[in-house]
């Protein structure tokens, strides 16, 4: 008997076999054989969700088909060019991301601010108008910073994100 194949494993297994099929139905027979190897379906009382850049040479559109095939709600850390394809499958995007700086610039540095400021403006009412809720954003790295400066940086910037967030019902979800 074999032994039972893990989720991450069969995950994996499925999204590089799409990268590779050159045909829906071979696709279709890929998926077919992981979920069985996966121990079938999702129940469905955990919402599983999945981050796209731990597959990098998967497409969206691949991963999405293989995804809602075996029960995934939400693949995440997409921008909001993302939500169409989305969309299309029936899925979500539990944590939007996309926010300038990314990881490393964040809301720690005031020079950074103003434009993480802007993009929450512009991206809170599409994450709303999508039906979805979260918006990541960071605090960066401190550059020799003290944490106490640091924090104090983004509590005044987070001052003038969270009207924005609530206004158009999103959250803010800052990553220390």
């Amino acid at each position: 008997m074999k032994p039972k194949i893990s989720r991450r494993s069969a995950l994996g297994k499925m999204a590089a076999g799409a990268a590779a099929a050159s045909a829906a139905a071979s696709f279709a027979k890929r998926m077919t054989a992981a979920e069985t190897a996966a121990g079938g379906a999702l129940k469905g009382r955990i919402n599983h969700s999945v981050c796209k850049w731990c597959y990098p040479k998967v497409s969206l559109e691949d991963l999405c088909t293989a995804g809602k095939e075996m029960g995934l709600q939400s693949v995440e850390l997409l921008t909001v060019d993302d939500f169409p394809t989305l969309r299309k499958h029936g899925l979500i995007c539990a944590m939007v991301s996309g926010v300038p700086g990314g990881i490393t610039d964040g809301l720690n540095l005031p020079e950074n601010q103003d434009r993480i400021v802007s993009y929450f403006e512009e991206v809170a009412p599409r994450v709303a108008d999508a039906g979805f809720k979260n918006i990541i954003c960071f605090s960066g790295n401190r550059k020799g910073m003290s944490d106490e400066e640091g924090l104090g940086n983004c509590a005044t910037a987070l001052k003038r994100i969270v009207p924005i967030c609530e206004k158009h019902r999103v959250v803010a979800a800052m990553e220390l």
